[in-house]
């Protein structure tokens, strides 16, 4: 919270006219970051690109695009950041108070007369910003996304810090899985808001039928969802990632003029958990692969750890191939015995490497003994 009211609040100024753009920036300029656009076009493509723009300003008259198409694109988006912002538009002296009337239907948060006084812009400017900023806060205080209940991008980086602290410290597996729907913004085009707002909730709740009861999962940008696994190494994340994907693909949206079906495109990582590492930079892995796996033209899936070169397999500290064999039986024998705990640390992961295929195997069986049932 600190740093975040230390920084001034970002204002965007839309106007074709050099003259009122100059004036609204020299008015603010000492307490706000003023952006400038030059007509509802270029104010739309700002609005987009950046996040941290808290209060917009527009003209009702302009080229190209105008205040009140600009309005409309605004609250008419699918991301909840931009659809919520504070707009006031800039009206003239020729305007009517229908036009007034008009813009208030439309959704406009207030308007300013021209020409308009250094109070009247500082007023709307401080009280607007201050109300973005207080609801910004508290939805990142409830750590759930709004429109699916999902975990947001704020908590899911803190459930992340957690179960990468527990990975490193007990030398267990964890994967992270970025998701995105193919072709959303083509999809919100051509079908609207609705029908988007739809795929996106239903998604989300197809989460919740195939994942683990230990697994999170959160929506971290419009159409993107992200997988939180503890205890899941690459080759069972695969396998979580096939599932997940075979529920979401086979979803079917009847627009009444058109079926639409949904792709997921899906970036994985799996990392080697150790000491000092930050669960930022499993993010940024996961982040990597899904920009590949939206670029692929075939099977949209991607994995950060078959995009690295191979690496030698370690030794396991002192010993060769027979005192490792040995020191594995031991630990084997401690487990049967209910006395896991007594395992040296370092024998964790070749324990657990020499389990995993097991492990998967079973499940698999499992999985199909399942599935012949049903």
């Amino acid at each position: 919270m600190g740093e975040q009211s230390s920084q001034k609040p970002e204002i965007l100024i839309v106007d074709d006219s050099n003259v009122i753009r100059k004036a609204a920036t020299k008015m603010l300029g000492e307490g706000y970051i003023i952006h400038e656009a030059v007509d509802g076009s270029d104010g739309w493509q700002q609005i987009q690109q950046n996040k941290s723009i808290s209060v917009v300003f527009s003209d009702i008259q302009m080229p190209q695009m105008n205040g009140m198409e600009l309005l409309a694109n605004v609250r008419g988006s699918d991301d909840e950041r931009i659809a919520g912002l504070p707009v006031i538009m800039i009206t003239g002296q020729g305007d009517t108070e229908e036009t007034k009337r008009e813009v208030f239907e439309a959704g406009a948060t207030d308007f300013i007369s021209k020409p308009f006084s250094s109070i009247d812009l500082l007023s709307r400017a401080k009280s607007y910003a201050q109300l973005n900023a207080k609801v910004v806060e508290l939805e990142q205080q409830t750590g759930h996304d709004k429109l699916t209940g999902l975990f947001n991008a704020k908590s899911f980086e803190e459930q992340g810090d957690m179960a990468l602290s527990f990975a490193v410290r007990h030398g267990v597996s964890i994967s992270t899985v970025y998701l995105e729907i193919d072709g959303f913004q083509d999809i919100f085009l051509k079908h609207g808001k609705s029908v988007a707002t739809q795929i996106i909730i239903a998604v989300a709740k197809r989460f919740g039928a195939v994942l683990r009861t230990e697994d999170i999962a959160a929506r971290i940008g419009v159409a993107r969802y992200a997988l939180l696994l503890p205890l899941t190494n690459h080759t069972h994340a695969k396998i979580v990632v096939d599932r997940v994907r075979s529920a979401i693909n086979k979803l079917v949206f009847d627009t009444g003029k058109e079926k639409v079906r949904i792709v997921l495109a899906a970036g994985m990582t799996s990392p080697e958990v150790k000491e000092n590492m930050r669960f930022a930079e499993v993010m940024a892995q996961a982040e990597t692969s899904l920009k590949r796996a939206m670029e692929k033209a075939g099977e949209k899936v991607a994995s950060y750890v078959d995009e690295q070169p191979a690496q030698p397999r370690e030794a396991v500290a002192g010993g060769d191939k027979e005192s490792l064999e040995r020191e594995l039986q031991r630990a084997f024998k401690l487990i049967l015995e209910g006395n896991y705990f007594k395992i040296e640390r370092e024998h964790l992961k070749p324990l657990v490497e020499c389990l995993t295929p097991f492990m998967e195997y079973a499940e698999n069986q499992d999985e199909l003994v399942n599935d012949d049932a049903t």
